[in-house]
């Protein structure tokens, strides 16, 4: 068929235009992104942040996210709010050549996502960075564009998408997290992921048209913060120019316009509206108001806002940029209500001042204002102090992190600062009655009863100084400890001495402040506890319950009266401690004294088991001993005390909710009832079994005595006679064991043997041990009676051939532990015992017990569970090594440590110091007291 000219010049027309869309279009437009991305990547950074404290909502973290540069000769790089934070923070970004610079917080904005770090131009040396242009114009519906980040914790990533929405409601992050309102995002499909955030959403022209912000985790989309105030805020800090930012303490929401109408719009204002705003679909409507605001007075949720000082409204961005003009000042609002137009006087508040600026760290905690974020979340006035972090005494006392106390000691609290001063006013180990509501229920007024302890952490009052970069802290001066009790030794009360062996039992009570020595110290751990002398006033309890003679003990009596004790003696081989109480502080309370029988516990003696159940009640329970065995217990993955070498008292059907005593028919104590550990896969099993009477008065008379107690340190276990035999074993020895103690019927065999320990020079794991000083020995007793010199002859079964050596035993004494050490976010001390003994690991270094996150060792990965061995290729034999080492290191020095693991893997880290956030420490034990030392360094 013929073609006239004109469909000839259509067909030829739509024929160029298929060849140039199948052809042409994807080359051109291939090409020009993928110039458009080699011109701006270097423009791009990684970012990496440490979180050193809990803010507003915000975990004490190390993380990492995007930026880019907005002004190279300035040195400024745009990202989210939330990557800044709101708090202190430490970063430092990473350009596509591996530079890395420091960073330092310029700003953040109060409310919507996004802010500035500051960098020092000159610290890059080989980069000529890409400096981004933020777009002036709008972007729209269909629009492609590429986002370049972090995404996933990848150095560059590049994402492609297609703006596919421009008034999507601001992102919800949820409950207590940091969420912006009062505006619109930009949407599309991205599928962008954590780390990504801060990234720049460019066009092909290479201009930023959005600030990449958040996205769903169970969808492609992901959420963009448009320019229009970041433009604003970013030409004011070029220009040095204060930033204004007010509030009415309103959070409005868009409504559509057939909502509008339920709640009032008549078709007059929407014909009005829909004319002035044709690509407005909706208007602004109230949706919250903080209590006791101006505007609480005036609005109510649920009006329309038609326009402010005349001006029509009908979009955040009108909204925002009248508020920010009129700081300090009074506004006029027309809303509807109810289909009623009404004209209302609010007050704008400044940001910046209900903003928190300040907090404060105490015993382990952290505290601030309530900030405007989290007032919205409570439905609450912006007054109070915001536990960002509860920790010690506060966390015991019941106190959840994210809580608001409101009254402190009788004084209504609206600030930290008046928190702090009333803090210094009370002496340390003074109970204090505090009122608080939490997250889950903030109508409800909580109470508890807070124990001020300054005693373990610090106490500063932190502040911010823009100038600075940092946040600043300032000793606070509390008062000394609490009066004591002065007793006239001439008119000394009577003790009131009972004829009820239940009146001995007393409830212990540890907290721990540090986690060292492989146990956590985030509890409180309980105990039953037995007098053992009314007049020393002392006590014996588990170990397992008084883990550590660094820590806190609390002793109750009768279920009445409670009194602080102090550590006085940990049993450096069995599950034993030694607490104490000063007599003249329970002169009111009936108190009575066990007495230890002399006579063996047996294999079917009727006893009496008597403790304190969970509620400090007395229990008992009449039964029979069942049998006397070795206790084997799995040891935990983090090296800790665990008993080994013992032999248990075992009962028929026992009480196993009640610690305490057992007692026979004389009402003497023949064993001590208590609480045992092991691993259970991640967690930890107890179990009960009672400690012979004869480790009691050992314990008691070491502790008098001051005498060290030996150990050959040998892990052992027994072995049936039969098996012995099958090894080789001579059965004269078999008949000299017998002889010697014939009840065991069993031998001893090394299960371990310490590295470090003079033992690991003669013995060898599946050794039998035969005797100590040519005395047989068949029970784990016998050894440690045996042993109790500082060298010993040993003669032993080795793979077919029995020897004899001479052992130097490890002299030990019951004072577990002496320094810890807190350094770049560490804690430090010796290598304990048990690391030693189960981690076989020597002596030498210091000990990473545990560290804490958003720190130097997070970031750099100086994990627990190692030695430091060398700094900056000095060996580190000892503590003092240790200190010389790293006492007087600049802010942001690097530290070249080498470190060793339980395989004596080494390890390699360097570590940049922090000495604004992350203090040096040490606790030292000294004249029967725990005393703070700071290692002052050089902060610039």
């Amino acid at each position: 068929m013929l073609l006239n000219k004109t469909n000839m010049a259509q067909s030829l027309v739509l024929c160029f235009s298929l060849i140039f869309l199948t052809n042409c279009a994807p080359t051109t437009i291939k090409e020009n992104w993928n110039n458009t991305v080699e011109l701006v990547s270097s423009g791009v950074v990684s970012i990496q942040t440490d979180v050193p404290v809990s803010f507003d909502g915000k975990w004490n973290s190390s993380g990492y996210g995007t930026g880019f540069i907005v002004d190279s000769k300035r040195g400024i790089i745009l990202t989210n709010r939330h990557i800044v934070t709101p708090g202190p923070v430490t970063a430092k970004a990473i350009l596509i050549n591996n530079e890395e610079i420091d960073l330092t917080p310029l700003y953040i904005d109060p409310v919507h996502d996004f802010g500035f770090y500051r960098y020092d131009p000159s610290q890059i040396k080989y980069l000529q960075p890409h400096q981004f242009k933020l777009s002036k114009k709008k972007p729209s519906v269909g629009q492609e564009i590429r986002i370049i980040g972090n995404d996933a914790g990848q150095k560059i990533s590049i994402l492609d998408g297609t703006i596919a929405r421009l008034d999507r409601e601001a992102p919800a992050y949820g409950r207590g997290r940091y969420n912006d309102f009062n505006i619109s995002y930009i949407q599309a499909a991205t599928a962008s992921s954590g780390g990504s955030s801060g990234s720049p959403v460019i066009n092909i022209q290479g201009e930023v048209v959005a600030l990449n912000a958040g996205g769903q985790s169970k969808s492609a989309n992901a959420f963009y913060l448009p320019l229009e105030k970041i433009n604003i805020a970013l030409k004011k800090l070029q220009t040095n120019e204060q930033i204004y930012r007010g509030t009415i303490q309103t959070t409005f929401i868009v409504k559509p316009y057939a909502e509008l109408q339920r709640l009032g719009l008549n078709n007059t204002l929407e014909v009005k509206y829909r004319e002035q705003f044709p690509d407005v679909l909706g208007l602004l409507v109230v949706n919250s108001i903080i209590p006791e605001s101006s505007a609480s007075k005036s609005l109510e949720v649920g009006d329309i806002l038609l326009d402010l000082n005349g001006q029509s409204i009908a979009e955040f961005s009108t909204l925002e940029t009248n508020i920010n003009n009129n700081v300090g000042q009074s506004i006029k609002l027309a809303v509807l209500r109810r289909g009623e137009l009404l004209s209302l006087q609010v007050d704008v508040d400044d940001l910046d001042t209900i903003t928190p600026s300040s907090y404060l760290k105490f015993d382990g905690g952290i505290f601030h204002n309530l900030s405007y974020q989290q007032a919205r979340h409570y439905n609450k006035p912006i007054k109070g102090v915001y536990v960002a972090n509860s920790a010690g005494s506060f966390k015991h006392a019941g106190l959840p992190h994210n809580s608001v106390i409101t009254e402190f000691n009788g004084v209504h609290v609206d600030t930290v600062e008046e928190f702090n001063n009333q803090l210094k006013l009370i002496k340390n180990g003074t109970k204090v009655h505090l009122r608080y509501f939490n997250l889950n229920n903030p109508n409800t007024s909580n109470y508890a009863l807070v124990e001020v302890n300054s005693t373990w952490f610090e106490f500063s009052f932190c502040k911010k100084d823009a100038a600075l970069g940092h946040w600043p802290c300032s000793q606070s001066m509390q008062l000394s400890e609490p009066d004591l009790v002065v007793t006239d030794t001439t008119n000394k009360p009577a003790m009131k001495i009972s004829d009820h062996i239940e009146d001995a039992l007393v409830e212990v009570s540890f907290s721990s402040p540090y986690s060292i020595q492989g146990r956590s110290g985030s509890s409180i751990k309980t105990g039953t506890g037995v007098i053992v002398n009314i007049e020393k006033g002392l006590v014996v309890v588990a170990r397992n319950v008084v883990l550590s003679s660094l820590g806190d003990v609390d002793l109750t009596f009768n279920n009445r009266l409670e009194v602080k004790g102090k550590v006085e003696y940990i049993h450096p081989l069995h599950n034993l401690a030694l607490v104490s109480f000063k007599p003249e502080s329970v002169a009111k309370i009936a108190l009575a004294q066990v007495s230890l029988s002399k006579t063996s516990i047996k294999k079917g003696d009727r006893i009496l088991q008597m403790g304190l159940n969970y509620d400090g009640v007395v229990e008992y329970r009449e039964t029979n001993v069942d049998t006397i065995d070795e206790l084997w217990l799995k040891q935990f993955e983090a090296p800790q005390f665990i008993e080994r070498n013992i032999e248990v008292v075992n009962l028929i059907n026992p009480n196993l909710s009640a610690d305490g005593i057992l007692l026979n028919e004389a009402n003497e104590m023949t064993a001590f009832w208590t609480i045992f550990n092991e691993r259970n896969g991640d967690g930890v099993n107890t179990l009960m079994a009672g400690i012979t009477v004869d480790y009691i008065a050992e314990l008691i008379e070491f502790y008098e005595s001051k005498n060290p107690i030996y150990s050959i340190d040998l892990n052992l276990t027994t072995i049936a006679p039969v098996n012995a035999l099958k090894m080789g074993l001579p059965e004269e020895w078999l008949v000299k064991s017998t002889e010697q103690n014939s009840s065991t019927g069993k031998l001893l065999i090394v299960y371990n043997v310490a590295k470090s320990s003079k033992s690991a020079e003669i013995f060898k794991r599946g050794d039998i041990l035969l005797s100590i000083n040519d005395t047989p020995v068949s029970s784990f007793r016998q050894v440690e009676l045996l042993s109790q010199s500082p060298e010993l002859k040993v003669t032993y079964f080795s793979e077919g051939k029995v020897y004899s050596d001479t052992l130097t035993t490890a002299r030990l004494t019951g004072n577990d532990i002496e320094q810890v050490f807190y350094w770049s976010g560490l804690y430090l001390h010796t290598p304990h015992r048990a690391a030693q003994q189960q981690g076989n690991v020597g002596e030498d270094g210091v000990y990473v017990a545990s560290y804490r996150y958003g720190s130097p060792a997070t970031r750099y990965g100086l994990y627990a569970m190692q030695r430091i061995v060398e700094i900056d290729g000095q060996a580190i034999k000892n503590t003092d090594d240790f200190v010389k080492a790293v006492k007087g290191k600049k802010h942001q020095e690097s530290v070249l440590i080498k470190t060793l693991d339980f395989r004596n893997t080494s390890g390699v880290i360097t570590l940049r110091v922090d000495n604004n956030y992350w203090p040096f420490y040490e606790i030292k034990y000294k004249n029967g007291h725990w005393q703070k030392i700071n290692h002052l360094s050089v902060t610039e």
